[in-house]
């Protein structure tokens, strides 16, 4: 296993009495593919089978932020997609290494929208979302490493709070309806995400300059009979907490969401749906974080673990549904997974490399709670995508989860939230405001 860790040490502070300022800023990029000059397939619903985009419906976008405290700098960097892959990564660290990025202090998530570009290289993945034109991610990276430049020079010194509150409604457990009588015999509860955290940072004048969102929900109201690019319902959020709050930047990044889809949304169709559910969620995370209270002097640190994953097991139905394409799943499919935790203030930003179901983020909050901190928040489809991550107790019930696209057999749960803790285990009692 890999480690590395970078903290920001405060006994300066501490002797002299002085405080140590934080430094925040804050960028944007258009990511939208151009349709006109590619052929861009759509990732998210292999039933689409590889067919392009017809249109744009609402621009992609990538959103950056950039903490800076003396030498100990890193960058957290929401996007507009359906998932990160290692390559996509790579190149925005390659294109912002003179800013002084490497893979372990730029952290990298997707919202996880199904209706992003195909920009997988390996066989496996574009036998299910269609073949990738290297020349589109290629030109996503560029437009990723000027908005970190962005960030970079407008960083100023900055304070920061946190807030959390109530969204019970907007999601339901999708995966009820396998095994459903031994789900009742075993008096089984599903679990629901009901909760939406929130990040506020603010100039030293206490203008708002940007809001980091977190919930857990599949962008899954539109289904694979729509072909064209949107950031589905968390685009309408952004940009209505965007909206409440001018001049500021909203970024979203999803939660431990594998078996959490969307509910409640109301609308004609499939994009007044999407509409309806990001706007009301939005009216919720607006008044929570007007209710924040931010602080300067906030320390800032991270911790980034390559832990090898357990052998490759597939379940048996999903052996018989993948049946020849099984070998280049061996050939395609990560052997370690990138867990990354971002320290900022008392909070742990928590990433992992693919769709953990609920109760596997809740274990991974519980470790990483444990260690002092006291907001932790799990963020998936976090710098690479080892398909869903679902406990054994789940993995028993088989569904889709496990047999189309659960990789590393019952114990990948367990394990992903172990490691979790493990990551954070180097950042403990760093945590001070």
């Amino acid at each position: 296993m890999q480690r590395i860790v970078g903290v920001v040490l405060y006994c300066l502070a501490v002797m002299t009495g002085s405080a140590v300022a934080l430094d925040v800023g804050v960028g944007v990029a258009d990511i939208t593919p151009d349709v006109e000059a590619y052929r861009v397939p759509l990732a998210g619903y292999g039933a689409r089978l590889g067919k392009p985009s017809t249109g744009v419906h609402d621009p992609l976008h990538a959103k950056v932020l950039y903490f800076r405290d003396g030498d100990t700098k890193m960058g957290l960097i929401a996007c507009d997609l359906r998932s990160i892959t290692p390559e996509f990564k790579n190149q925005i660290v390659r294109k912002t290494a003179r800013h002084g990025f490497t893979p372990d202090n730029l952290f990298v998530s997707a919202s996880h929208t199904h209706a992003g570009p195909a920009m997988y290289p390996e066989k496996f993945w574009q036998l299910q979302f269609g073949v990738y034109d290297p020349k589109i991610v290629e030109t996503m990276s560029t437009a990723v490493a000027e908005a970190v430049t962005d960030a970079v020079r407008n960083a100023a010194p900055a304070r920061v709070g946190f807030g959390k509150g109530g969204a019970e409604g907007f999601a339901r457990n999708r995966r009820l309806g396998y095994d459903t009588e031994s789900r009742q015999a075993a008096g089984e509860k599903p679990a629901v995400a009901s909760e939406v955290w929130v990040m506020r940072v603010d100039s030293m004048q206490g203008a708002p300059r940007a809001l980091l969102v977190n919930f857990a929900a599949h962008p899954t109201i539109l289904g694979a009979d729509n072909m064209l690019i949107t950031a589905e319902w968390p685009g309408v959020l952004q940009r209505e907490v965007q909206k409440a709050f001018p001049g500021a930047v909203a970024l979203y990044t999803n939660g431990a969401m594998g078996d959490q889809a969307p509910g409640g949304a109301q609308g004609a169709d499939g994009f007044e749906k999407a509409d309806d559910f990001g706007t009301r969620l939005a009216a919720i995370v607006s008044q929570i974080a007007r209710g924040i209270e931010t602080h300067e002097s906030v320390p800032i640190g991270f911790s980034r673990t390559t832990p090898a994953l357990p052998d490759i097991v597939f379940s048996e139905n999903a052996r018989k549904r993948y049946g020849k394409r099984f070998e280049s799943a061996l050939e395609a499919l990560p052997r370690t997974a990138e867990i990354h935790v971002l320290q900022v203030g008392t909070a742990a930003v928590v990433g992992l490399p693919g769709e953990p179901i609920l109760e596997v983020g809740r274990a991974a909050k519980q470790g990483v709670g444990a260690l002092g901190f006291e907001q932790v928040v799990v963020v998936g489809l976090a710098s690479d995508y080892i398909g869903y991550i679902v406990n054994e107790k789940e993995y028993a019930h088989g569904g889709y989860e496990v047999d189309a696209r659960s990789y590393y057999g019952p114990g990948l749960g367990a394990f992903i939230a172990a490691n979790a803790a493990k990551t954070a285990e180097p950042l403990r009692g760093e945590q001070r405001r």
